[in-house]
């Protein structure tokens, strides 16, 4: 598994051509990821606390981003990641985790999927299965098989985007979608059918990425911010991620932030996880 590294620039033309709202303000490429709501596409972009850097929207819901050097943050911003990637090894895990990955390698084949006509078959059927199991609310069009092939056509329209399948019986059942920005390997989707969950399919793919992370020139693997579901949280914390804790501004319309907590439960829930300072 290899990656051919990305621009920031790139990353917005590829995140647009999916639906994503992005916007470039003042040298920063930002997505809007509720309504009104920004953060900065490419995650570790650091941007100067000024009205004047954030796009005009975020007037109404507010913004958070990492800062600079030298600036002053008002919060955190949590992520989780893989670092020391070169280092990875089976043998320096713990008993369990070993034999977790060593029982999934006896069932699971991962091949590089090239072919966009298989995939919206094949990976469609994966799909179902996977909402069906997790009734998962993000992007909950693509369980539409049209949306699905549009979304899919997008995906290889990229040729630095790695999409990598796993196969149990010669049979698709899981798909990561990855690709490198920059120094930073982006994890970026997964998914699965239920019946490969059991036989540990998420630590196989996950053993793929990183072995293949290995022999690449990359920093870190990001696996995304804190969700607020312990659950989803902690089975990342369970397979090795690191929380990295950096200073952060976070400007938040007030009406707005009562209003999310009212109405949008899940999201206010990843807001404090995202932004909760540890020490």
């Amino acid at each position: 598994m290899t990656w051919d590294p990305m621009s920031i620039d790139e990353l917005a033309a590829f995140q647009r051509s999916s639906g994503a709202r992005v916007v470039k303000t003042r040298g920063t490429w930002w997505v809007e990821a509720r309504p009104f709501f920004f953060r900065p596409l490419f995650p570790f972009s650091a941007v100067s606390p000024d009205p004047g850097n954030y796009p005009a929207r975020s007037r109404v819901g507010g913004v958070l981003h990492l800062v600079p050097a030298g600036a002053s943050g008002n919060s955190c911003m949590n992520l989780f990641l893989y670092d020391e990637i070169g280092d990875y090894s089976l043998g320096e895990m713990g008993s369990k985790a070993r034999w977790i990955i060593k029982k999934s390698l006896e069932n699971f084949r991962a091949a590089r999927i090239t072919d966009l006509n298989s995939f919206t078959e094949e990976a469609y059927t994966v799909y179902r299965s996977f909402y069906g199991r997790t009734r998962y609310f993000y992007k909950s069009e693509r369980t539409d098989k049209e949306s699905f092939g549009s979304w899919a056509k997008t995906l290889f329209q990229n040729p630095k985007t790695v999409v990598m399948g796993a196969y149990h019986q010669e049979r698709l059942c899981a798909v990561d979608v990855s690709y490198q920005v920059e120094d930073i390997i982006i994890d970026d989707i997964f998914f699965s059918d239920t019946a490969s969950q059991q036989l540990r399919v998420t630590d196989f793919l996950l053993h793929t990425l990183r072995e293949g992370a290995k022999s690449s020139d990359a920093r870190y693997i990001f696996r995304g911010f804190p969700s607020g579901k312990e659950s989803l949280d902690q089975s990342k914390v369970t397979r090795g991620c690191k929380l990295l804790q950096l200073p952060a501004y976070c400007r938040i319309n007030p009406l707005a932030l009562c209003l999310g907590k009212a109405t949008m439960g899940a999201s206010y829930r990843k807001l404090v996880a995202m932004t909760s300072c540890h020490p």
